[in-house]
C-alpha cells in the first residue's frame, strides 16, 4: 500500500472513529477508567504533561500514530536533525536545534562545519556579555552600560522579549531591559523618557539589516544619540545580522556585528544572537542553562519512540481536534505571570509556521490546517474569556501551564494553582442544571502542564517542544513549517503606500478605499 492511500484508508479509520467519539462524554472515560490520568500522561524531565482530559482513546492515539508513520514523521524528524534542506520553498536547511548542539558534534550545510560556526559566536556572545557585566566596555562618557534596548519585530523580538520577562528573576544585578518593534513613534517617546543614553546599549536585530520598521527606528534612535551628545555609535550600537554591508553603512563596525545564519528561521532563533538581550539581561551562564534545556528536549524528539514522543503526541492532539472536531481556535492560559507574553509567542510560532493553503508540492489543499493560537494569563482570564469555553458554541481545546512552586507567599500559589486545576476540570465534567442559563455541559477538552519551577534549563525544554510539536503539526498537513511567504505581500505594497502618504500626489490606480484612506490622512496632516 503506498503512503498516500495509506494515509488516506488510515484518515477513514479515524473519520468512523470520531463518530464514536462525539458521542462519549469525557466524564465517562475518567469513571470507567480509574488510572485515565495516570495513562494519559508524560514526565520529561521537570515536565509533566497530562492530556487525559482530552476527547481521545487508546484506539485514537493508536490511530494518529498510524496517521503519524504513514506521514513519514520519524523520517522527517531525522531529516531535519541531519542537515537535509526540508525548507523547500526557499531551498535551506532548519537547523536551529544546530544552536543547542554540543560543540563535539558534526555537522555540515554545502561543506561548511555549521557546528564550530554556532560554538565560535557562542564565545563572541560570552566575552561580550563579560565585558558589559564586568563594565569594561563603556558608553561615549565613559559611563558603565546598565540598560539593553533590543530593536527587532517578529521573531526578533517576540521571543527574546518573552524569554527576558519569564527569567526576570535571574536578571543581572542593576540592568533594566526594553524590547521595540512598534514603529508608533509613540513607542520611541515612551522609552526615550526612561533611558539614560550615556549608559544605554541598543542591539539592532535584523537578519537582512533591511526590515523597515526596525531600521526606521533604529535610525531614529540614533539621531536622538547623536542628538544627547553620543561622539562615538559602536559604543552603544551592536547589529544581529548576516548583512555586513548595510550594518557598515548605518555606522556599526563588524567587531559589533553578531551573525545570523540562513538556516535560523527568525521564530526559531532565539537560541542564536538574537537571543544576545537574552544573555545580557541574565548572564551567559543562565543563556547556556537555557539552549541545555532545549538540548535535553531535542535529543528527547530525536531519539525516542513515537508512542512516548511529548511534541509528537501533542501535536496528533491538535490535528485530531482541528481536522475531526473542526476546532477553529485554540487558548494557551499559563498561570504564571512570568508567561504573560508566552501567548503572543506561541501565536507567532504556530499561526506564522503552519498558516498554509498550498502543499510541499505547491498544490492548493482542500482540509484545514492551523487553528488561531491566542490566550491570556490566568485568572484573569477566567473572569473574561472563560465564559465562552464553558458555555459557548465553539470548542476551544486549552492548554494550562503552571509552576508547581513559585517564590513568594504560598498562600497565593496554592490558590492560583486550585484556579487552574478547577478550571481544567470543570471543563471535563460540566454540571448538569435544568436551568439551561447554569447548565455546563463539560466534554471541553484541556491539557495541563506543569513544571517544578521556571528556570532558564526547564524554559529552554518548555520552548523546544513547542517548535517540535509546531514541525510535526506541519508533517501532519504535509506544509512547510519553515517559511512565510504570507507576510511578502503587505511588505510590498507598504513602499508604495508609504510614498503616496508623504507625497503631495496620490496614485492615480490605487483601489478607491486605499486611496480613501490615503486621502484622509493627507487631510488630516494639512
Amino acid at each position: 500500500m503506498s503512503t498516500s492511500s495509506e494515509k488516506h484508508s488510515i484518515s477513514e479509520q479515524l473519520a468512523t472513529h470520531y463518530q464514536a467519539m462525539r458521542n462519549i462524554h469525557m466524564r465517562d472515560l475518567f469513571m470507567h477508567d480509574k488510572q485515565r490520568g495516570n495513562i494519559f500522561s508524560r514526565q520529561f524531565s521537570e515536565l509533566y504533561i497530562d492530556y487525559s482530559k482530552n476527547l481521545i482513546s487508546t484506539e485514537t492515539l493508536d490511530l494518529l500514530f498510524n496517521f503519524a508513520k504513514a506521514s513519514s514523521v520519524e523520517n522527517s524528524i531525522k531529516a531535519m536533525f541531519n542537515g537535509e534542506k526540508i525548507n523547500v520553498t526557499e531551498n535551506r536547511a532548519v537547523l536551529h536545534t544546530a544552536l543547542r548542539s554540543p560543540v563535539d558534534k558534526n555537522l555540515k550545510v554545502d561543506g561548511v562545519d555549521i557546528i564550530k560556526q554556532v560554538h565560535s559566536e557562542l564565545e563572541k556572545i560570552k566575552q561580550f556579555v563579560v565585558k558589559v557585566h564586568e563594565g569594561s566596555f563603556k558608553g561615549w562618557t565613559g559611563k558603565t552600560i546598565d540598560t539593553f534596548v533590543n530593536i527587532g519585530i517578529g521573531g526578533s523580538d517576540l521571543g527574546p522579549k518573552m524569554v527576558v520577562d519569564a527569567l526576570a528573576e535571574y536578571r543581572h544585578a542593576n540592568t533594566r531591559s526594553f524590547f521595540i518593534s512598534n514603529v508608533d513613534y509613540q513607542s520611541i517617546a515612551k522609552l526615550q523618557k526612561e533611558i539614560n543614553p550615556e549608559t544605554t546599549l541598543f542591539i539592532i536585530s535584523s537578519k537582512s539589516f533591511s526590515t523597515q520598521e526596525t531600521l526606521m527606528n533604529a535610525d531614529t534612535l540614533k539621531k536622538w544619540m547623536q542628538k544627547s551628545g553620543c561622539t562615538d555609535i559602536n559604543k552603544h550600537f551592536i547589529a544581529v545580522s548576516n548583512n555586513l554591508q548595510a550594518t557598515k553603512e548605518f555606522g556599526i563596525d563588524s567587531e559589533n556585528v553578531f551573525e545570523i545564519w540562513d538556516w535560523v528561521g527568525g521564530r526559531f532563533s532565539l537560541w542564536s544572537a538574537i537571543g544576545l538581550p537574552i544573555a545580557l539581561a541574565i548572564g551567559f551562564d543562565n543563556f547556556k542553562s537555557l539552549l541545555a534545556g532545549a538540548r535535553e528536549m531535542d535529543e528527547h524528539f530525536l531519539r525516542t519512540p513515537m508512542e512516548e514522543n511529548i511534541p509528537v503526541i501533542l501535536a496528533l492532539i491538535d490535528y485530531w481536534y482541528s481536522n475531526y472536531f473542526d476546532a477553529h481556535t485554540q487558548t494557551f492560559v499559563p498561570y504564571d505571570e512570568s508567561l504573560k507574553f508566552f501567548p503572543d509567542y506561541l501565536s507567532q510560532l504556530f499561526m506564522e509556521s503552519n498558516g498554509k493553503s498550498s502543499d510541499l508540492s505547491g498544490c492548493k489543499i482542500d482540509y484545514k490546517t492551523m487553528p488561531i493560537i491566542w490566550g491570556s494569563t490566568g485568572a484573569n482570564s477566567q473572569h473574561a474569556f472563560f465564559q465562552l469555553l464553558h458555555q459557548g458554541t465553539q470548542m476551544v481545546p486549552v492548554e494550562f501551564l503552571a509552576p508547581l512552586s513559585k517564590k513568594g507567599e504560598s498562600k497565593h500559589h496554592a490558590l492560583l494553582l486550585a484556579n487552574c486545576f478547577a478550571q481544567a476540570q470543570a471543563l471535563m465534567q460540566g454540571e448538569d442544571n435544568t436551568d439551561l442559563h447554569k447548565h455546563f455541559p463539560g466534554n471541553k477538552p484541556s491539557t495541563t502542564i506543569l513544571y517544578s519551577e521556571l528556570n532558564p534549563k526547564t524554559l529552554g525544554s518548555l520552548l523546544a517542544m513547542y517548535e517540535h510539536r509546531t514541525f510535526v503539526q506541519g508533517l501532519l498537513w504535509q506544509i512547510n513549517s519553515f517559511d512565510q511567504w504570507g507576510v511578502e505581500l503587505g511588505k510590498k505594497l507598504v513602499v508604495s503606500i508609504h510614498e503616496n502618504l508623504i507625497s503631495d500626489t496620490t496614485n492615480k490606480e490605487m483601489d478607491s478605499s486605499t486611496k480613501k484612506l490615503v486621502e484622509l490622512y493627507k487631510k488630516a496632516r494639512q
